[in-house]
């Protein structure tokens, strides 16, 4: 009888161990499927604020970008003049660093150049990111532009089918941080925004910030 008694405490026992060793286990497994995956996490780029190397991935509609570095010399980019869209896109994001207390920005139309033609560019090849064809990005743009610049950031915007296409793009801006940096940055000290649209309608924003 005491043998009998004595099997199903030492079998609860056993089962009772193998059950522990198994949630152990499970635990475990559990714990290093969670490193990894935290550590695959954490090893994408997610960080907007960033220099020459390749652009992570962005929202669609919107995209920025902010590099320092020393000034630099190359041949001038020809200044030009604002249109409609462009002063208004311009005039209110002055109205935005107004509202924060920031000196609005100085418009410069050797900046409007360079913006203009990566606009222009996404719209005929149809493709929205910071990088242009051929790997070409902003710090290669201002290299050939020949305007001196100490800290430079860039958003870009597209929107389609909207009245006011530069109010919606400045209003995605304002609601994301990272392009609202961008655009509230104290210490840019001049900028220009080139617009382009589509024959089907899409609109293409780029605007770039300097500090002299």
């Amino acid at each position: 009888m005491s043998r009998y008694n004595l099997f199903p405490r030492i079998a609860v026992s056993r089962s009772a161990s193998l059950l522990f060793l198994c949630l152990l286990s499970l635990i475990f497994l559990g714990a290093t499927t969670g490193v990894s995956f935290a550590q695959s996490s954490s090893g994408r780029p997610v960080a907007r604020l960033i220099t020459a190397s390749r652009p992570s991935e962005q929202p669609q509609q919107m995209q920025h970008r902010m590099s320092a570095r020393p000034a630099v010399m190359a041949r001038a980019s020809a200044p030009v003049a604002a249109s409609g869209l462009e002063r208004q896109a311009f005039n209110a994001i002055n109205v935005e660093r107004a509202k924060k207390g920031l000196s609005p920005l100085v418009w410069d139309g050797a900046l409007c150049h360079v913006a203009r033609r990566h606009s222009e560019n996404m719209g005929r090849f149809n493709f929205f990111d910071h990088e242009g064809p051929g790997g070409t990005n902003l710090l290669d743009r201002m290299s050939a532009s020949g305007i001196d610049w100490k800290s430079l950031g860039e958003n870009i915007a597209y929107n389609q089918g909207h009245d006011d296409p530069t109010g919606a793009a400045i209003d995605q801006w304002m609601h994301s941080p990272k392009h609202r940096a961008n655009i509230l940055r104290r210490d840019f000290t001049h900028s220009a925004i080139g617009i382009t649209r589509t024959s089907d309608g899409r609109v293409y924003l780029t605007q770039v910030f300097i500090t002299r």
